[in-house]
């Protein structure tokens, strides 16, 4: 019987329990000088010291057109290695590990160091469809990235491939309309997909644990569907992914947010069966994210099949100390209400910022 509270090994990594903080949007870089250790440090820190056993970074774009916010880390910066360095070795003397989320943010992408429209699968009112050259430079992106990321002593890093960003975009026929190798069938809508993970597996060696974070439906209509969101999965697992990262939405509307209110302990863990099933059929180890608030539910759920882990967002924007509270004895469950109010215009969480 799998406990919270025990050693386990997650993603290729030695992890001393089974939580982890999944990707958050931490509004903290200093686009002007390059810098973002000093404001994240203590962050990390204080949920390092609380028990958190991995940490997965907010998501760093992997080049000039990828940002969705002058506040979103820049991982092609000159400053990006020494600084992630410095995050490292913080959250590592503390016994947790530190997974760097690399993405593209697709239609959602600004102006912000490059030039022209937001790129995404096709045309559309928001973006311009990408060519080959682009998807190729991109691919190429990825893995330089990655190849930095363990320069400066990352665990692990994760590929994003959720919630309507460029490689989610892609999965998802609601946004990819392409009639060449690219769209069309999963197998050409996945085609970006894989091409990144090769890129990112080459360009770091194959001991080196890449993760994914994947939608397993995106709450849109056309969307993902669990067939496809399974081949895509099994694929990924037969070229040595470490650990798939099951969510859900695409985040372009209230109805695909993915962010529902938790009344109930039965509204918890809502894409846990969509992660029970894929991990019955891939050998990756399977992380299954969005809506934990109760430990007696959590591990019902690790306890249902081969989830190895539970990440968490919000409820640890409201308790940096959650995991370690639970783990001195104190079970009751996050005090989250899910409004989602944290993640704007400041990572705060608004119903309690002023409790102690």
């Amino acid at each position: 019987m799998k406990k919270l509270f025990e050693p386990a090994i997650v993603g290729g990594l030695s992890l001393r329990n089974r939580f982890i903080r999944s990707a958050t949007f931490e509004y903290v870089y200093d686009n002007e000088n390059e810098v973002f250790a000093d404001r994240l440090l203590p962050m990390y820190e204080k949920l390092a010291g609380n028990g958190v056993a991995a940490i997965i970074t907010g998501m760093v774009g992997v080049d000039e057109n990828s940002r969705a916010a002058s506040v979103m880390v820049k991982a092609y910066g000159q400053s990006f290695v020494p600084e992630l360095a410095r995050l490292v070795d913080g959250v590592h003397a503390l016994g947790t590990k530190l997974i760097v989320q690399i993405n593209h943010c697709g239609q959602k992408a600004r102006q912000i160091d490059g030039d022209g429209s937001p790129l995404g699968p096709s045309d559309t009112e928001n973006a311009k469809g990408m060519s080959r050259d682009q998807i190729r430079s991109l691919v190429a992106s990825f893995a330089d990235i990655a190849a930095r990321c363990k320069e400066a002593g990352a665990d692990a890093v994760q590929i994003h491939a959720a919630h309507g960003y460029l490689l989610s975009e892609f999965l998802n026929p609601y946004f990819n309309k392409r009639t060449d190798e690219y769209g069309g069938s999963i197998e050409g809508r996945a085609r970006i997909v894989l091409e990144v993970y090769d890129a990112v597996r080459e360009a770091v060696g194959k001991d080196y644990p890449v993760w994914i974070k994947i939608n397993s439906k995106d709450l849109t209509d056309p969307s993902i569907s669990p067939e496809e969101f399974q081949w895509v999965c099994a694929e990924l697992d037969k070229r040595g992914i470490a650990a798939i990262e099951v969510s859900g939405g695409a985040m372009i509307s209230p109805e695909s947010a993915s962010t529902p209110l938790i009344k109930k302990e039965a509204d918890e863990g809502y894409f846990a069966r969509e992660a029970l099933k894929v991990a019955e059929k891939v050998t990756a180890s399977v992380i299954s994210v969005c809506g934990y608030r109760t430990p007696d539910v959590i591990e019902q759920w690790l306890n249902k099949g081969k989830i190895e882990a539970i990440s968490l967002c919000r409820p640890l924007i409201s308790e940096p100390d959650l995991v370690g509270r639970w783990e001195r004895g104190d079970m009751r469950k996050a005090r989250c209400i899910s409004c989602s109010k944290c993640f704007n215009p400041e990572l705060k969480c608004i119903p309690f910022s002023n409790a102690s």
